[in-house]
Parts: C-alpha cells; sequence; structure tokens
C-alpha cells in the first residue's frame, strides 16, 4: 500500500478532503536545478496538493491529522487504463487500417490516431465510471499524531 499522511480540510459523508505536501526528488530539485521538480514546485505555490479520500471506519474532522493509503492494485489499474489501453487502441487502428483494409501510409496512420482516441475515450469513460468506488480511491487508514505533512 502506498501512504501518505496529510491534515483534513473537509469532511462531506463519507468523503474527506485531505491537504499533503508535495514531494521532491532532492534539494537539487527543490532549488530548482535539478530535473525539474523544483521549478513545477514554484509554479504550484506552497507545495500542497488535494485528495480526495473516503473516510472508511475512521471518524475525522477538519485540521485532523490523518495518514492516506491507496493500494497498488488501483495504481495499476489506473495506468493501464490510461496508457495501455490507448496504446493498444492506437497499435489495433493501426494494423485494422493498414493491413486489414489495405490502406496506405496516410490511412495507417489515421486509423492509428482513431484507435488512441477510441483507447483514451475507454480510459475517460473508465474513470468516471470508478470514481465513486471507494476501493480504488485513497482510503483514510487512521489519525496520527500531528507530524505529517500537511500541517503548515
Amino acid at each position: 500500500m502506498i501512504t501518505e499522511t496529510g491534515r483534513v480540510l473537509e469532511v462531506h459523508g463519507e468523503w474527506a478532503l485531505v491537504a499533503c505536501r508535495r514531494q521532491v526528488e532532492c534539494a537539487r530539485c527543490a532549488e530548482g536545478r535539478g530535473c525539474g521538480g523544483g521549478v513545477l514546485g514554484k509554479l504550484l505555490g506552497d507545495r500542497l496538493h488535494k485528495v480526495r479520500a473516503a473516510t472508511g471506519a475512521v471518524a475525522v474532522a477538519p485540521g485532523d491529522q490523518v495518514l492516506i493509503g491507496l493500494g497498488e492494485d488501483a495504481v495499476l489499474r489506473a495506468a493501464l487504463a490510461v496508457y495501455l489501453v490507448p496504446l493498444l487502441g492506437a497499435l489495433a487502428g493501426a494494423v485494422a487500417a493498414g493491413v486489414v483494409l489495405g490502406a496506405g501510409e496516410i490511412g495507417t496512420i489515421a486509423g492509428a490516431v482513431a484507435g488512441f482516441l477510441l483507447g483514451f475515450g475507454w480510459a475517460r469513460a473508465y474513470g468516471r465510471r470508478h470514481a465513486g468506488d471507494a476501493a480504488l480511491q485513497p482510503m483514510i487508514l487512521r489519525r496520527t499524531d500531528g507530524a505529517g505533512c500537511g500541517s503548515r
């Protein structure tokens, strides 16, 4: 399970909005001289990001420090939906246009683009369909002692 600490901002029924500090890989990136993480952080302001998390059985209130977690299977499913499905759609579209229909180079490229867009549309619909599925969302695991990264 992937975990992160943060501070509860709002609670709406079975969902809470949790603020966490953005993580930067190294001091060089934090100074803006590395891979670009620090530059992105400066553009984003105070380096806080907000996460919608299911409260589960944990009773929380605004201001509470919490540990949130997301299962690896949820990350894998999301990666497959967002990356693999559009890629496979592009390949299938190119093969269908080029080999099956006998289209030329431009037709094969058009088939790949059409397949990619169909795969991307499927991934988007998949995301909308599972947006409320608590098993695929971050969940509040427990309250912490207040030393989390969401504090200011």
